[in-house]
């Protein structure tokens, strides 16, 4: 079943609202939680403000609309769920277990996000200022997708980046989530400070794959927006 479609002022407006609050989650949201993790609730409420934007403006599918306020349930109380489901288990099984079904349903989050804002800024329609800044949170959330890979790949191989010393990184804790997303941002836009080395071989293919979406994102966008532009022009 599917709703009634949303207007395009609607649309437009959201892509707006998801940048900047996207980008006080990254650039706010999780240092702050870093350096004080009772602040917690604050990258919560990103969360939950990001994914109801998504549901009320984006998302034009109920069952998209369900995935995406499930997923984002679980990345919020999911901590606390698995820490109970999962108690006959030894801590380290119990602690890997939630730790993959959080990065699992956060990758299923943003990605989600991501496709649906992705239709929206290359689809059809008069070329906005909200549609450009749409494509900056679509370059923000390559970032935020590549980041949680990143961690997953860590969790499971602990030495597959190290620091530039060859100093293994902390335990998963909400500093390594900033640190990671750091490199993540650092890579795609490509300037790379290394201070954070990618040393398996899949981290380093992956962080070159990203800096090559960091290359050609800018191209790609600036190529559609003219082509819808002239487009559009040519129907007026």
């Amino acid at each position: 079943m599917s709703s009634a479609p949303p207007q395009p002022h609607k649309i437009d407006w959201s892509l707006t609202t998801l940048l900047v609050v996207q980008a006080l989650t990254l650039f706010v949201a999780v240092p702050l939680v870093t350096e004080d993790p009772s602040l917690h609730i604050l990258l919560d409420l990103c969360h939950l403000a990001y994914a109801l934007v998504c549901v009320a403006a984006l998302a034009r599918h109920r069952v998209v609309q369900v995935v995406l306020l499930s997923t984002l349930l679980l990345l919020i109380v999911g901590p606390e769920i698995g820490r109970r489901l999962l108690v006959n288990l030894d801590a380290t099984t119990s602690s890997a277990l939630r730790h993959d079904l959080i990065q699992i349903a956060a990758f299923a989050f943003n990605m989600g996000v991501t496709l649906l804002v992705a239709r929206h800024v290359f689809g059809p329609g008069r070329v906005t200022g909200h549609r450009v800044r749409g494509a900056v949170l679509l370059y923000l959330n390559i970032a935020s997708v590549f980041g949680i890979v990143f961690t997953a790949i860590l969790s499971h191989w602990p030495g597959a980046l190290v620091m530039s010393g060859g100093a293994a990184l902390g335990p998963e804790s909400s500093g390594r989530t900033a640190l990671l997303t750091y490199f993540s941002l650092s890579t795609l836009t490509t300037t790379g400070y290394g201070d954070v080395v990618p040393v398996l071989p899949l981290a380093r293919s992956l962080a070159n794959l990203e800096a090559v979406m960091g290359q050609l994102f800018p191209a790609t966008l600036l190529a559609r927006i003219v082509a819808l532009h002239l487009e559009h022009s040519k129907e007026e």
